[in-house]
């Protein structure tokens, strides 16, 4: 207990001597930053509201912010930015800004430790105009990189445009002069469409110096998709390494040399464009390999120099060839050299080529087993593989039994591209003999035919757009339908009316008639198995049948008993008899020339003359009736008997009379008997 209250003791004892000490004791120093700017440092105190807040640093990110800031402080030993910090110092640009140094006798831009690096992004805009002499625009001893949209333009008169270890120019806009360099490093990185202008002002000097470092590293300057202007006294574009250039435009101007030189390997792709202005050839002392690119070269010199030097002649890498190589010798007379390649472009004092990337194209054509196949692009004939730049091609295709093919590819870096497949149409099968089929079969009255099922079902079964390769098949149908049409049977033709015409014939007694013969002829004239299509031929055998029967002449009738009847009549004496008139009209009425048919009427003549002979009556009945004597020279009237064509026998006549007469006596005796019994 007594050990807790003396802590107690001395604790408070502590608190009241502070609690005496003054109020400024308690108060800590400001944080110093080891950057300047326009000769005035930065602190925690100052950091963000420098140069009536136009300028600004976080020291958490190392950013220093220009804003609209004017930086013209002329001091000898003063820098417009000066930084020790062990870190990249970022600069952020807004809006227009500037650094000035005017004094002859000093003054960097942005001056940086040599392990310090600088990046400058923003979307704004830095001028840097520096006169000192030795004094560089931007000076580090390791890296510059400017990105973003940032735009920086430099005007150093006395010393480097930008000088570095690195200095990577990314998107960004820069426009750097300098007496002895617009950049003076070891890599230079321009990429992602930056535009940059490079300017030494000085004789003897380079737009941009790219050099090995002091262990031999380094020393390639690479160029991307951005456009790229340098001018200089000696080749606007030296470097002891690699040049690269892929894409873009590069446009390369010295006064007195060549415009680009390398100690290393030139390398130019990916369509850039490069286009250079010297009084000595370009090119190196290692390879000068072309892609896909255009190369203007050209020699201001009075003497006849090549534009390009002779063992750095550029070779045209696999996949690529030229587009397009002309060439302009010392007296200004311009050569096609694009059949005869690289070899003689270090001949001449002009030489602007054009190289494009080709691919092996490949032509697959279809269907598997065609003959004859020839395939044709831009109007030439190509057989495997032909090498093609990227664009769009006529093509033309042709192959036996196939309809011509024409049509457009388009050829891209896209290995897909490469192989074209053709698909091609085989010509129609020919249908001719189908069609001539069928017409024959449209043509036919199916209604003749017994069955014209078939005809139809082999019509119908034709199957068209049936190609040249299927004509067996196409042929095929065209035999179905003959083979069908040759099968057919005609419909019997129609006896009906040659039927009823015999049956006619049959039903005639031909004893009835003069001279049968005819319609016996035309009876066995009728020739069966006629078809539909003999219907008339039949018809005539019919009419023929007809013909003859109506031509049919019926015998005459038999008038024997007519004759007989009138014969016995005349043999009578009409005076003997009480009345004779039905007995001469019976004979009056006797009509000559009946045929056989009418027998039974010619038969009832006689009948009736029979009949009315039966009937006569003497006119004396007591008696018997006598035979009148016949006078031997007088002439008693008779009765004509009507000649039938038969010859009457006299003897035959008077035994007839005496026969009658015999009668007459008979009759009278058995009347009177009758008489007398009564």
């Amino acid at each position: 207990m007594k050990m807790k209250k003396k802590l107690f003791a001395i604790l408070l004892s502590i608190v009241m001597a502070v609690g005496l000490l003054p109020v400024t004791a308690l108060a800590a120093d400001p944080t110093v930053y080891d950057i300047w700017v326009d000769g005035v440092q930065v602190t925690s105190e100052n950091k963000d509201n420098l140069f009536s807040g136009t300028v600004s640093y976080d020291p958490t990110t190392h950013t220093l912010s220009l804003n609209n800031a004017t930086l013209d402080k002329d001091t000898k030993s003063g820098y417009g930015i000066k930084t020790n910090i062990p870190s990249t110092l970022k600069i952020r640009l807004t809006g227009t800004n500037s650094i000035t140094r005017t004094y002859p006798g000093g003054g960097v831009g942005i001056y940086l430790n040599y392990s310090n690096s600088v990046e400058i992004t923003g979307d704004g805009t830095l001028v840097i105009n520096v006169i000192g002499e030795n004094y560089d625009g931007i000076s580090t001893g390791a890296d510059v990189k400017i990105s973003d949209k940032a735009r920086v333009i430099i005007n150093s008169e006395g010393g480097l445009g930008i000088a570095g270890r690195m200095v990577e120019i990314d998107g960004a806009t820069v426009d750097s002069t300098g007496l002895y360099a617009g950049i003076d490093a070891h890599r230079l990185k321009i990429v992602n469409g930056a535009d940059v202008t490079l300017k030494a002002t000085q004789d003897k000097r380079n737009g941009a110096f790219i050099r090995k470092d002091n262990e031999g590293n380094g020393g390639d300057i690479e160029f991307a998709a951005s456009k790229v202007e340098a001018t200089s006294y000696y080749p606007a574009l030296f470097t002891e390494g690699n040049l690269t250039v892929n894409g873009g435009e590069v446009k390369c101007t010295s006064t007195a040399d060549g415009a680009i030189w390398t100690r290393g390997n030139i390398l130019i792709k990916g369509g850039a464009k490069v286009t250079t202005d010297g009084k000595f050839p370009m090119g190196g002392n290692g390879t000068f390999t072309v892609e896909e690119a255009e190369v203007d070269a050209k020699n201001t010199n009075v003497n006849n120099i090549p534009a390009i030097f002779d063992e750095c002649v550029p070779v045209i890498a696999d996949g690529y060839h030229l587009n397009y190589a002309k060439a302009v010798d010392s007296e200004g007379t311009e050569i096609d050299l694009l059949s005869s390649g690289t070899q003689y472009f270090a001949l001449y004092k002009n030489v602007h080529f054009i190289t494009k990337a080709v691919y092996p194209v490949s032509f697959v054509v279809t269907p598997d087993g065609l003959t004859n196949v020839v395939v044709k692009v831009n109007g030439q004939e190509v057989t495997g593989s032909v090498s093609l730049e990227a664009g769009t091609y006529p093509v033309e295709v042709t192959a036996d039994n196939c309809k011509a093919y024409t049509g457009n590819i388009t050829i891209t870096a896209d290995a897909a591209t490469h192989t074209q497949t053709i698909a091609m149409t085989y010509l129609p099968a020919d249908y001719t003999k189908v069609d001539e089929a069928i017409a024959k079969a449209n043509a036919l009255n199916k209604d003749e035919y017994k069955d014209f099922t078939a005809v139809e079902a082999a019509v119908n079964a034709v199957v068209r757009d049936k190609n040249i390769t299927e004509q067996s098949e196409v042929d095929a149908m065209a035999k179905a339908i003959e083979d069908a049409i040759a099968a057919l049977q005609y419909k019997d033709a129609d006896y009906t009316k040659v039927d009823a015409a015999i049956a006619k014939a049959n039903a005639l007694k031909k004893d009835d008639y003069k001279d049968f013969s005819g319609v016996e002829a035309a009876v066995n004239a009728v020739v069966r198995d006629k078809n539909i299509t003999e219907q008339s031929e039949v018809d005539a055998m019919a009419k023929a049948i007809e013909d003859a029967i109506a031509a049919l002449q019926y015998k005459d009738a038999d008038y024997t008993k007519v004759d007989a009847a009138i014969a016995k009549a005349n043999a009578l004496n009409k005076d003997n008899y009480k009345d004779f008139t039905g007995v001469e009209a019976a004979v009056n009425a006797v009509a000559r020339g009946k045929n056989i048919t009418q027998q039974a009427e010619v038969d009832a003549m006689a009948k009736a003359i029979e009949d009315a002979l039966a009937a006569l009556q003497y006119k004396d009945t007591n008696k018997t009736a006598q035979p009148t004597p016949v006078p031997a020279a007088t002439t008693t009237t008779q009765y004509t008997i009507p000649q039938t064509g038969d010859t009457s026998n006299p003897a035959l006549l008077v035994v007839l009379m005496l026969v009658s007469g015999s009668a007459a006596i008979g009759t009278a005796v058995v009347a009177s008997k009758k008489k007398h019994n009564r």
